[in-house]
């Protein structure tokens, strides 16, 4: 059982051993379910950012791939163009 103690600013301070269970970090967000079992607090799910989205991306064999594939291929000779 984890005990916290309320502020008179109606604030308290999660238990560590909570905050490392629901892996929350400094600005997180949480909400509360109120039901006939009692009261539960959850980690609200949160869209990524840019730089979580991509930050273990490794871009030096990326930006490779991206330039091999946007070189131009020959595909012959543009439509109405003759030789002769």
């Amino acid at each position: 059982m984890f005990e916290a103690k309320l502020t008179s600013k109606g604030q308290i301070t999660i238990p560590i051993e909570i905050r490392r269970m629901l892996e929350l970090d400094t600005g997180d967000q949480v909400s509360f379910t109120i039901n006939e079992n009692g009261i539960f607090l959850d980690k609200l799910k949160r869209p990524l950012t840019i730089q979580e989205r991509f930050a273990h991306y490794d871009i030096s064999k990326t930006n490779k791939e991206v330039s091999e594939s946007m070189k131009e291929i020959d595909m012959g000779n543009d439509v109405g163009e003759e030789e002769f």
